[in-house]
Formats: C-alpha cells, structure tokens, sequence
C-alpha cells in the first residue's frame, strides 16, 4: 500500500515540476518581472483557458479536432446573452442562456459530424465559418453587451469556484461514468470498442455536447471581463481553439503519470507561464503562438514513447550513472 502511494505522489511531483521548473527558470530570467505573487495571477489566468480545454479534451481524447470551438463561445455568448436581455432578464438568466446555447451549439456540430460522415477537421472548419457567419448577423451584427453589474462573474471567488465545479464535472464524467469508460475504449481501439458494442457515434455527439457545455461556461466568464462580444469572422475564433488544444497535448503527455483532467491544467499553467515569459523577458507578444507550439513540441517530444526516444534516454541515464560511479 505505501509504494502505491509512494509511486502515485512521485509521478504527481513530476507532473507538477513540469510548470514549477518553467516558473523557476523565468523566475531567474527576469526577477523583476516574476514578482513573489506573480505566481497567483498566473493560476487566475489559466483557469479560463483550463475551463475550455476540459471541454476540448474530449473531443481531443477520440482524435476529433474540434476547430468550431471558440466559434461555439462567441456564438453561444451573443445568440444567448442577447435572448436573455431580450426577454428583461438578469445576470443568472443571462449566464444560464449562455450554456444552454452553448450546449445546443455543441449538439448540432455533433450531429452535423456524425450525419455527413467526413473528418473532424472538415466539418469542423465547416461549422466555425457557419457559426462565425451567424454571430455576424445576428442582431443586426452589433455582438452583445450586458450591464456593467455582470462583472460578478469576472470576481476571483466566482472564476475560482466555477474552475473547481467544471473540474469536478469534468473529472466526474471522464473518470466515473459509462461514457468515460466508452470515450477510453474507442481512443484506444475503435474497432475493438464497435465489437464490444459501444456505440460508436453516440459517443462522439456526447463528446461534442461536453464541449459545448463547457464552452457555455468559459463564455459566461469571459463576458464578465468585457462585457462585450463582437462577432469574429475569418476564422478568428481559432486562437481559443488553438490553446485548448495546446493544454491537452501537455495533459495527454503526462496521462500515464497523472490523471487526464488535473493534466489539463497543469497544461493550461504551462501556456500561460510560456506566455507571460515570452513579455517578461522583452519579446513581442505576437510570438506567443509561435512560443507555445515550439516548447509543447520539444516537451511533447521528449515525453514520447517512440523507439528513438526511449534509446535517447536509455543513453543518458547510462551516461549518468558512469559520471556517478
């Protein structure tokens, strides 16, 4: 029992050291910029992120890549919160619209998935530049605005209780129900998963519903930063998809070490330290993408577990243990 728990608490350290280490190296690039309490606002900034890509990471999960995400939140925010303002409501009914639309936004492009039969990627893409067409032109095209009292939900007891109920939620339905078993069975074999009866399809709508709930969620918070949203069009949306996808790489890296949820926003901390890093130490703010994408591939790299790899590092711990010896 105490190597159990030995082994589960020595690979939690190692999954946790990987945004400690990334802190501790900016920490001594640039002092002045990593202050003592830097380190809290970077945990508040993750939590959105980290909320949208819990949503993500199941689509993620099958291999489905789900660029109509961030258009499912623009979308779902001014179709929902403009319904909700219509009909005299307040700050609940606004954000309880939000996810229903958001919800209802997932469902259809789970739908439209399994009906026309083609890559995720295509219908995807497809469904983005539809949604971003409909947020263009609903309402006349002005987006949506809400009261400057909505502002409760930018409030850091509010973001940080919603982050642990979407936490639970996620950690629930992936770990605890017939349908996380199911979404585990079909990433593994999806052949194997359809001879042992699981149905195939109905397990990707749910994985697209879920992403649609849990973009209801980040929208809800991320309206109560601006208080308003405009419409995007051209593709705009993929920056918050690109993001999401980015913290699931970092959490499908360490899922062997560390549970795939709470791998999700270790993730989403290791973005936005990259981030910060990247304007801490004076480099513009454009190369944050770039930042990212290069440090999630060297990382996701050496994590692998391909033939090249594991020789690299059966190497280097020979080479340590002769420098020891």
């Amino acid at each position: 029992m105490s190597k159990k728990i030995a082994y589960k608490a020595k690979n939690i350290l190692i999954a946790v050291a990987i945004p400690l280490i990334l802190y501790i190296v900016l920490l001594l690039a640039a002092p002045q910029a990593m202050g003592d309490t830097q380190i809290f606002g970077i945990l508040r900034q993750a939590m959105l992120p980290a909320i949208l890509a819990w949503g993500v990471a199941f689509a993620c999960k099958l291999g489905l890549w789900h660029f109509a995400a961030g258009a499912n939140v623009i979308t779902g925010i001014i179709l929902g919160a403009g319904i909700a303002n219509r009909l005299g409501g307040g700050n609940a009914l606004i954000a309880i619209s939000i996810i229903l639309m958001c919800t209802l936004i997932g469902l259809l492009c789970g739908l439209i998935y399994v009906w026309i039969k083609v890559p995720s990627i295509i219908s995807t893409v497809g469904c983005m530049l539809i949604l971003e067409s409909v947020s263009a032109l609903a309402w006349g095209g002005g987006g949506v605005s809400v009261d400057k009292s909505y502002g409760i939900f930018n409030g850091n007891v509010v973001v940080i209780a919603c982050t642990v109920i979407c936490c639970l939620i996620a950690y629930f339905v992936y770990s605890r129900t017939k349908y996380g078993f199911n979404l585990k069975a079909v990433a593994s074999d999806i052949k194997v998963a359809e001879q042992q009866g699981i149905d195939v399809r109905k397990v990707k709508v749910i994985s697209f519903v879920l992403v649609g709930l849990f973009s209801g969620f980040y929208g809800v918070l991320t309206l109560g930063r601006s208080f308003v949203q405009n419409p995007t069009t051209n593709m705009g949306s993929m920056d918050m998809v690109f993001n999401a996808i980015m913290c699931f790489f970092v959490a499908a890296a360490i899922e062997k070490r560390i549970n795939l949820i709470a791998g999700v926003f270790i993730g989403a901390v290791t973005v936005q330290l990259i981030k910060f890093g990247i304007v801490a130490i004076g480099i513009s703010g454009q190369f944050n993408n770039a930042a990212v994408a290069i440090a999630l591939l060297v990382f996701c790299a050496i994590s692998s577990e391909s033939g090249p790899m594991l020789k690299l590092r059966s190497k280097l711990r020979v080479s340590f243990d002769r420098s020891r010896a």
